[in-house]
């Protein structure tokens, strides 16, 4: 597999806006906030199209969001514990573990789920600090990953992610609308059903 990333991009200010010229580290912000929610989409084009809304909550090195469809119905439910990612399919009722859900989103096998924490947070994760094998592959698939960042309360913080994959036969973008520090979502803090995970 061929793996690179691409450069940072920046969005303006929004007019009136004052944005802080410090620069967050990933401790500090977890440090000073503790926890972070917020909203955004998941957008896919190519082999596989469609749109999902969702809202996240992030407490220290946590992640939990909940997907909805264009409906308002929940269909999908993932929690990032360290790097494990447990996921329930609300619609059908049952769990994926973390490989069945890398081969639907390949680009989680990239990125890690602490990554995603970071970026959830507004953190660029730092792929490029990271050393992959030489003979790493995914299915003959080339990966190109980039961020853009976005001016909010705290600073300029990374608000999207775009994955393309197989030179832009299939992307897939994270955007995140809303950021809110200090503040969570209580009701996506939960446990998935025992019998769930046990199906």
């Amino acid at each position: 597999m061929s793996f690179f990333v691409l450069s940072n991009c920046s969005q303006k200010p929004a007019y009136g806006m004052i944005i802080p010229d410090y620069k967050w580290s990933y401790e500090e912000l977890k440090s000073e906030y503790k926890q972070c929610r917020g909203k955004g989409q998941l957008i896919s084009k190519g082999e596989f199209q469609g749109k999902l809304t969702f809202y996240f909550t992030v407490m220290n090195d946590s992640t939990y969001i909940q997907f909805r469809d264009f409906l308002g119905r929940r269909t999908l439910y993932l929690q990032l514990l360290g790097n494990e990612v447990y996921a329930w399919d609300i619609l059908q009722d049952k769990w994926f573990l973390t490989t069945q859900i890398q081969s639907q989103y390949p680009f989680l096998i990239v990125l890690e789920p602490t990554d995603l924490t970071r970026y959830f947070w507004g953190i660029d994760p730092q792929l490029r600090r990271k050393e992959y094998p030489k003979d790493f592959m995914f299915d003959h698939k080339s990966i190109s990953i980039s961020f853009q960042t976005k001016p909010d309360a705290v600073g300029s913080m990374v608000s999207k992610a775009i994955f393309q994959i197989n030179d832009n036969q299939t992307q897939v973008e994270i955007e995140i609308e809303e950021r809110e520090y200090g503040m969570s979502y209580p009701r996506l803090i939960r446990a998935i059903p025992p019998t769930i995970l046990h199906n």
